[in-house]
């Protein structure tokens, strides 16, 4: 039953990606209230099961994973929240693998990681999503909203860049709701926003 609901989703995955582009480029959710640049990120909670080289990217031990942000090892984090359901997530997924390819070609994966938290998502949902778009960072369920709604319930594909600061929590170095134009050019904004 479970492998006949895994690939339901991913029959409907395709559908959604086949689908003519539309206009908007993110869906926007009603309440959103993005947290502004400078702002101290919460220290929210982060569910997910992590392969040794995702694990490594954020300090923590690999297999299931349960750590609060303030906990991850890097400097400066690209923190998407993102939904499987989302037609611009999809479409942004090999942008945002570019973007991290790009991070590690640039010798910069010991400063920045990219990170992804599937609000609204169960932990199959999340992992649907990881193998349909073939995702090499790491990936985190967030099934009952907590931690979008902790981090200003956005629209999706939405992008924080969070600092770290001296005391261990992160701030807001920069938000953008929407899928990005160009990985390089995002890349350079971030490493302007974070001061790299």
């Amino acid at each position: 039953m479970k492998r006949l609901f895994c690939l339901l989703v991913v029959a409907c995955l395709a559908m959604l990606s086949a689908a003519p582009a539309l206009a908007v480029e993110a869906s926007e959710a009603p309440g959103a209230k993005p947290l502004a640049v400078g702002s101290a990120f919460p220290d929210v909670t982060l569910v997910g099961e992590l392969s040794p080289e995702a694990a490594a990217s954020l300090g923590l031990a690999p297999g299931p994973a349960r750590a609060s942000l303030n906990s991850l090892r890097p400097e400066v984090l690209v923190f998407e929240v993102f939904s499987m359901y989302c037609p611009f997530c999809q479409k942004d997924a090999p942008s945002v693998n570019a973007l991290n390819e790009l991070v590690a070609k640039r010798g910069l994966s010991n400063r920045i990681a990219v990170i992804g938290v599937g609000a609204g998502n169960s932990a199959t949902e999340v992992e649907v999503f990881r193998k349909t778009f073939a995702v090499p960072f790491p990936l985190f369920a967030d099934p009952d909203f907590a931690v979008h709604g902790q981090v200003g319930k956005v629209g999706t594909p939405f992008f924080y860049v969070l600092k770290k600061k001296p005391d261990g929590g992160y701030v807001v170095a920069g938000a953008s709701l929407g899928v990005m134009d160009s990985p390089a050019e995002f890349l350079s904004r971030i490493t302007r926003a974070a001061g790299i």
